[in-house]
């Protein structure tokens, strides 16, 4: 789960970053070509759109970054496809009208198309693929057309590089793509299998519970000001259940008693097997005034029906006050030492560690 929340907060960084470089590049565009005047007036125009147009896709995703991450990527890609079409066919147009010379004329956006490109191609969905071939065909086709057609451009330093990019780099990158996809597919086949062992590293093997080790990162998990009471519940005469019946059926119980767990509380709360025959339960944010039979709840829940096998099983409940969730070890002290004084008193009951039982008290 930790490694899941990894990846999607590295994803919404890594577009956050994007979004402010394309609109900072923008920007710095269109200060420049507005210092120093262009004679074709859309060196000023399309990087003010541009950066108007960045600016509010950025405000779009910062609404909701995390359900967004896919929406704006595929704006963002149609948004400089439909820019860099755009600005092809006008300096092509007025190349053709010579109105213009198209090698000294075309702005420096060769390297960005390219980068947008190779993003399509890795980002994008198999079958939006013909889409990225027709974005680069609308754009490399009539430029290297354009070019053949006009060799004293072609034949300069600015045209062997246009013709270079559009045409071979092009290629080898739409060559190599399928193979960047499969790294992509094995790393993303990695990163879940880790995800499920750190998962089954989590969770008990018998009950399907969380361990300790998950509870911990299940607290992690939890809000700034989440407050929690912890409740500790031990099988009793569960030796005798071993010794009589046998461990296989001994373990039968334990994973009734987490099934039986998973019934009883339905507001927020986890369950964990604590340890050999005893289980916690941590409740998030109860009330202090319904707490005592919460307990009873749990208490009456697991021992008033008979067991498969077994018949007749009770617990013990300790319940923990209510405190700020990072206090969980002073709770599960608590806890403990109510279970204690449960357990003392005859079994099959829960106690609560408050002012009522004096006897709690170091």
């Amino acid at each position: 789960m930790k490694t899941h929340n990894d990846e999607i907060k590295i994803t919404v960084s890594a577009i956050y970053r994007l979004l402010l470089a394309s609109l900072l590049g923008s920007v710095i565009f269109a200060v420049f070509f507005n210092i120093y005047k262009s004679d074709v007036i859309i060196d000023s125009i399309f990087p003010i759109l541009n950066a108007l147009v960045f600016l509010s896709l950025l405000g779009y995703f910062r609404q909701n970054p995390y359900a967004r991450i896919a929406k704006t990527i595929y704006l963002y890609i149609v948004i400089t496809v439909i820019t860099f079409i755009l600005t092809t066919i006008i300096y092509l147009w007025m190349a053709w009208e010579e109105q213009v010379r198209f090698i000294d004329s075309f702005p420096p956006i060769t390297g960005i198309i390219i980068a947008t490109l190779t993003l399509g191609l890795i980002m994008l969905p198999r079958q939006y693929k013909k889409y990225v071939v027709l974005f680069w065909a609308s754009i490399a086709l009539p430029i290297i057309y354009y070019l053949v057609s006009h060799p004293d451009e072609l034949h300069t330093k600015r045209g062997y590089e246009l013709l270079c990019l559009f045409g071979p780099a092009s290629f080898l990158l739409y060559v190599v793509s399928p193979y960047q996809k499969s790294i992509r597919r094995h790393m993303t086949k990695v990163t879940g299998d880790l995800r499920r062992f750190e998962e089954a590293a989590s969770r008990d093997f018998l009950t399907d519970l969380y361990n300790r080790r998950g509870l911990q990162g299940w607290l992690g998990l939890l809000n700034h000001d989440d407050k929690i009471s912890v409740l500790i519940i031990d099988i009793d005469h569960f030796k005798n259940i071993n010794d009589r019946y046998g461990h296989a059926t001994g373990d039968h119980v334990l994973v009734e008693v987490a099934s039986r767990l998973r019934s009883i509380y339905f507001e927020k709360h986890t369950i964990a097997r604590w340890g050999g025959e005893e289980f916690a339960v941590l409740l998030v944010n109860p009330k202090a005034n319904t707490l005592p039979y919460i307990g009873t709840m749990f208490q009456n829940t697991l021992s008033t029906l008979p067991y498969k096998s077994v018949g007749k099983v009770t617990v013990s409940i300790g319940v923990s006050t209510i405190a700020h969730h990072e206090n969980f070890l002073e709770l599960t002290d608590q806890a403990d030492k109510a279970l204690y004084i449960a357990k003392n008193n005859g079994r099959d009951q829960s106690v609560m560690y408050n002012s009522i039982h004096p006897q709690l008290a170091d």
